[in-house]
């Protein structure tokens, strides 16, 4: 068996199984995600998600990818901060954060998940989420994760722009890691856009939106903001010349 493998049934065995396996499912039946672009450049994320449990279960899992490379082979970390998780009347659920490899990993507790349908919703910022190109600014966001156990039947997404942003491009992804797919719809609407699936997210599928816009508006990071990023997810390489300064 591979790590992969392993790793795949330590998740399931985390679940807390309280029935024979066979009579347990969970299927992640709407996902929704309210994305919104500040003028300042955090971006806020309010995540309504609604797993349909058969059987019991004590919640679910949700895997954030905060960790990516750069194409001269760096890290980039984005700054999350979570601000609450809570049911759809706004009332407090009991999660735990922590860091799984290049994820970010909230395991979440939904009293009463026996043969129903619930809600978790999931607010976070993120102030480095923005990509900053000399001819555009860019979002790139992968909005449910691709590291689901299970399949997500429908997926929606609504990006709000500032209002007095110009040249918006958008194209949307799906499937697996890496995937060129596009199953899904992109719709706009002034600075506001949709993007909806048209078919059932699998095994470790989702769904990624790219949107650009023409610099002038959001505010750029300075050379202060680029240089503390840098250095916090790649402080490995500053091992090296604390040795020599020793």
């Amino acid at each position: 068996m591979t790590p992969r493998n392993v790793a795949a049934v330590f998740l399931c065995l985390l679940m807390w199984p309280v029935a024979a396996a066979g009579q347990r499912t969970l299927v992640i039946q709407q996902f929704d995600a309210d994305v919104g672009v500040g003028r300042d450049g955090v971006v806020t994320v309010t995540e309504t998600i609604r797993p349909r449990f058969t059987g019991s279960w004590n919640g679910l899992y949700r895997t954030i990818p905060i960790e990516y490379r750069t194409p001269q082979g760096f890290t980039y970390d984005l700054r999350l901060d979570i601000e609450s998780v809570t049911d759809e009347a706004g009332a407090p659920l009991r999660y735990e954060s922590s860091r799984e490899r290049h994820y970010r990993k909230l395991k979440i507790w939904i009293p009463g998940a026996q043969d129903t349908v619930k809600t978790a919703v999931v607010r976070y910022r993120v102030r480095n989420g923005l990509k900053f190109f000399d001819e555009h600014d860019e979002l790139y966001w992968n909005i449910t994760g691709d590291e689901w156990d299970v399949p997500i039947e429908r997926a929606r997404a609504v990006i709000h722009l500032p209002p007095d942003v110009t040249g918006i491009r958008a194209h949307a992804f799906t499937g697996g890691y890496g995937s060129q797919e596009s199953a899904a719809a992109v719709s706009e609407a002034g600075t506001t856009l949709t993007v909806e699936t048209t078919r059932v997210l699998n095994f470790r599928e989702g769904v990624t939106v790219a949107i650009a816009w023409n610099p002038g508006v959001v505010a750029r990071p300075t050379g202060a903001d680029k240089t503390r990023d840098f250095l916090s997810a790649n402080v490995a390489l500053l091992i090296p010349f604390l040795v020599a300064g020793v």
